[in-house]
């Protein structure tokens, strides 16, 4: 039959924070994106169909740990999807695979142009 995998992706979420180093970040914050993989192996009755929300991962409870976890300024974005990691794992014991991308839009570097973004991924 073959291995199974189901992944819940949050894409394109955009949150305004107070992350970083500078004084400048911490004042007035800046817009960041987070795109988010959480994957799971699909068994039993549902490797043929996900009927019920705990045979998946709510991608609503993803969604609140993961702006929950924004709204705390934090120095280094490395820290950010570190953490949200940890809480993913916590609450998901299904999940066996988590990558997510911390996008800061329009950082704070004279004559730059652009956006820096950190990504992190964890497998069991």
């Amino acid at each position: 039959m073959g291995k199974r995998t189901m992944q819940v992706k949050l894409e394109q979420v955009t949150f305004y924070a107070y992350h970083g180093l500078y004084p400048v970040e911490t004042k007035i914050g800046g817009f960041f994106v987070v795109d988010l993989t959480v994957a799971f192996p699909v068994q039993g009755e549902a490797a043929t169909t996900i009927h019920s929300l705990p045979q998946s991962v709510d991608y609503v409870s993803l969604y609140t740990l993961v702006k929950d976890r924004m709204a705390v300024a934090t120095p280094l974005l490395e820290t950010v999807v570190m953490d949200i990691t940890v809480l993913i794992r916590q609450a998901f014991s299904q999940v066996n695979f988590i990558e997510i991308k911390l996008t800061k839009l329009n950082p704070p570097i004279p004559g730059f142009q652009g956006n820096t973004a950190v990504q992190y991924s964890w497998e069991s």
